[in-house]
């Protein structure tokens, strides 16, 4: 199966995705915006899984389904603060609040060891998931068990209601 991962600048801009069951990335060079079209249009298709990785946290949080096809046109304006490109609807298994940091992630996620293996140790768990740069809508190949994994450790369970509203600043 096909995994994706998304990095974001911060935890608000995760919840604000999650609130809205959309995701985008950010807009680069011309050149760069085309290879990323080429690649969200032959991978990214509802039915692959996503998860999002917060880049200064250092953590892994959100598995997701993907629900539609990423609009290589449309720039969404209105839910984060800045403009993003390439949108596309999700279907979140969980919220923020459930996170796991990268380093314990590399130690037993087995798609990771499995990665860092094959790599070395270079470039981390960016290069390991292509999640940054040109390899944004590159996808890696997890087996049911990688997914299951994920899973466990992020998602929370669908009959799951907190008592109380929890905002993006985890109160």
């Amino acid at each position: 199966m096909k995994l994706f991962s998304f990095a974001s600048k911060n935890l608000d801009n995760i919840w604000l995705g999650v609130e809205h069951q959309k995701w985008a990335v950010a807009t680069v060079s011309q050149s760069a915006m085309a290879g990323r079209a080429t690649k969200a249009d032959r991978y990214l298709i509802p039915g692959v899984h996503g998860l999002l990785y917060c880049s200064p946290l250092h953590a892994f949080t959100v598995p997701f389904v993907v629900t539609s096809h990423a609009d290589p046109i449309k720039v969404i304006k209105d839910i984060w603060p800045e403009g993003w490109s390439f949108p596309f609807s999700i279907r979140p298994f969980g919220d923020p609040r459930k996170q796991v940091k990268a380093k314990d992630a590399m130690a037993h996620w087995p798609v990771l060891i499995k990665r860092q293996e094959a790599r070395g140790s270079a470039g981390g768990v960016s290069a390991a998931l292509n999640i940054t740069g040109a390899t944004v809508f590159s996808p890696v190949e997890i087996t049911q068990d990688d997914w299951a994994i994920i899973i466990d450790e992020l998602a929370i369970p669908s009959d799951y209601e907190p008592e109380e509203p929890v905002g993006r600043d985890g109160q």
